[in-house]
């Protein structure tokens, strides 16, 4: 059995929220809006007035919480007293997964209107669940993806450099974990093709991602922001969404679902958390501390987290890492196909070696500006 989920059609341009209305008019009179307030305030005036234009009703709830079972139970409700016919996320990826949530419940049509490219959230069949206090509880997967995506480039290039940047770590992760767990047979169809498509977005990252994080915060949507945010929405959110039923390690995302259970960290963003997973997955892989220090080097020049204190802890670094270690979950189907062997005690030494060259690559870059301000 192959499930590959998609949406019926994906906008990623700039403008696109002011034709909202009309690509929504031919499927929904009635529409329940979710949204956060800084996306509301960013997005919510053209794509309203788009709606009333088409003359859709609306009702909107800002919400600045986790995606949590709780919530999706409550706003469930309020979307059933309101009559909907369509459910509306705006913004990042917890207010987009919990819309998905309640629209897998309730069998309605969603829309997603991503305001940062952080993550794959607007386009994945996939709900990540939290506690209330931000802690990582697993994953919802759920029947379809959304029925449109809404991405409008001009607002992603808007957003601060900070969640395109988690939108890269996050993105560049899923062919580094997909990798070590795919075989040649033909039954392993769904993981192969999973496994090209997010080559292609490693691709993309790999020769855009440093333009796009320089150009982003200027509301210009260039061809480096065009091709990274559809590697993060589109390409990334293919690949996950492509399943044969099987449970993979996915190492990077176990390592920050392990971080999330530490306060400290809560100031850090998933693609963030992930990045830093990325590689602490290449020191258990074996790779050359020649391709580590490369991969770092990238995630580094993209202000993304590569040592503890970066992540938010503050002391007894030695201590959270055995922490951090002792959190991270995998199945143990899944571990069992992969080449290469995963412990509590191996977890920890790669966590330790991740922070010490994270630290080494800081003190470098900070040589070398020093360097130049000294000529």
């Amino acid at each position: 059995m192959i499930a590959a989920k998609a949406p019926e059609k994906y906008w990623n341009e700039p403008g696109v929220l002011a034709r909202g209305g009309e690509l929504i008019a031919s499927f929904a009179s009635n529409a329940w809006i979710l949204a956060g307030k800084t996306a509301l305030a960013v997005a919510g005036e053209v794509f309203m007035k788009s709606l009333t234009e088409q003359g859709i009703a609306y009702e909107v709830q800002t919400y600045e919480g986790y995606c949590t079972l709780e919530d999706i139970k409550i706003f469930a409700c309020e979307v059933q007293a309101s009559k909907a016919d369509v459910i509306i996320g705006i913004g990042g990826g917890k207010i987009l997964d919990t819309v998905k949530a309640i629209g897998d419940q309730l069998k309605l049509p969603v829309v997603t209107v991503p305001t940062i490219a952080a993550t794959c959230a607007a386009w994945s069949a996939l709900s990540v669940l939290y506690t209330r206090q931000g802690t990582q509880t697993g994953g919802s997967i759920l029947e379809k993806s959304p029925k449109i995506v809404l991405a409008d480039t001009a607002i992603l290039a808007s957003a601060p450099p900070r969640y395109i940047a988690a939108g890269i770590g996050d993105t560049l992760v899923k062919w580094y974990e997909a990798a070590p767990s795919v075989g040649n047979k033909p039954e392993s169809i769904h993981a192969r093709a999973g496994l090209l498509t997010s080559k292609l977005a490693l691709d993309i990252l790999e020769e855009f991602s440093i333009d796009a994080y320089l150009s982003a915060g200027n509301g210009e949507a260039t061809d480096a922001i065009t091709e990274v945010t559809n590697a993060i929405i589109f390409l990334a959110g293919q690949a996950g969404s492509l399943s044969g039923g099987k449970q993979r390690a996915s190492i990077a995302h176990a390592i920050n679902n392990s971080l999330t259970k530490q306060h400290e960290t809560h100031v850090r963003l998933h693609g963030e958390k992930v990045a830093f997973g990325l590689v602490v997955l290449l020191f258990l892989e074996g790779y050359s501390q020649t391709r580590i220090d490369a991969v770092a080097h990238l995630l580094h020049d993209l202000g993304l987290p590569l040592t503890l204190r970066e992540l938010g802890f503050e002391s007894k670094l030695a201590e959270k890492a055995a922490l951090v270690a002792q959190g991270v979950a995998i199945p143990e189907a899944a571990l069992a196909d992969l080449s290469f062997i995963v412990t509590t005690e191996l977890l920890e030494k790669a966590i330790l070696n991740t922070d010490l060259t994270g630290q080494r690559i800081a003190q470098r870059s900070a040589d070398t500006v020093k360097l130049f301000q000294a000529v």
